[in-house]
């Protein structure tokens, strides 16, 4: 398989039904400048989403 560099990706997630207002949460997972990824199954912004009433904003990125 080739190697690629594209890793900078944008997540949006919102509750249904959609809310007239709700805070937007901007995450950054860490990862320690070692690894990480913000697709991990233990970070499912799903269960936060539908809990919390926010929209989530999410991104992988590589430093």
């Amino acid at each position: 398989t080739p190697v690629s560099e594209d890793c900078l990706y944008m997540n949006v997630v919102v509750p249904r039904p959609r809310p007239k207002q709700a805070a937007v949460m901007v995450w950054i997972f860490g990862g320690g400048f070692y690894s990480g990824t913000s697709t991990l199954d233990v970070y499912d912004h799903r269960t936060l989403v539908a809990e919390e009433n926010v929209i989530l904003v999410s991104m992988q990125y590589r430093v």
